[in-house]
């Protein structure tokens, strides 16, 4: 029988796989091909940002760099899902936000999001749903504070 760690390590890599494919298979469905998984979570933070959202605003929202951002909001700028208009305060910052079409998108997004939840917790019971919950934000504590100290 395999030890933890590697019993471990497999289901995450498992979960991360399965979660990253079936993901891309529901929004090339749900967007006629329009969007990538990560085109939508950047869709996803505009909105959740709401009017007055920066290419740094998003950049930091992601953690990703700025230069990384701006390729990525000229992208979806140019397939119609996302508008700049010039900072009033700053000239030289733009002002970023969804346009219908990306609104229907990220709210397509967001569906996908709901039913993933529902499915995964659907076959568990309450005290079982708690012990997930538990697990997994531990999970995300772990993996924050990795990443946000560049730990490896």
């Amino acid at each position: 029988m395999p030890d933890f760690e590697s019993s471990l390590n497999e289901v995450l890599i498992n979960i991360f796989n399965s979660i990253t494919k079936y993901e891309e298979k529901s929004l090339k469905s749900l967007s006629n091909n329009a969007i990538t998984a990560t085109e939508a979570h950047i869709l996803e933070a505009i909105a959740k940002a709401g009017e007055s959202v920066t290419v740094s605003d998003i950049a930091a929202a992601l953690n990703v760099a700025l230069p990384t951002a701006t390729v990525a909001l000229k992208k979806l700028e140019g397939k119609g899902l996302i508008t700049r208009a010039p900072c009033a305060d700053d000239g030289r910052r733009s002002l970023i936000s969804l346009t219908e079409h990306g609104a229907k998108l990220n709210k397509a997004h967001a569906y996908f999001h709901k039913k993933l939840v529902q499915g995964i917790s659907g076959g568990f019971t309450e005290e079982e749903k708690e012990i997930l919950l538990t697990a997994t934000e531990k999970l995300y504590e772990y993996f924050k504070e990795k990443a946000d100290n560049n730990e490896y």
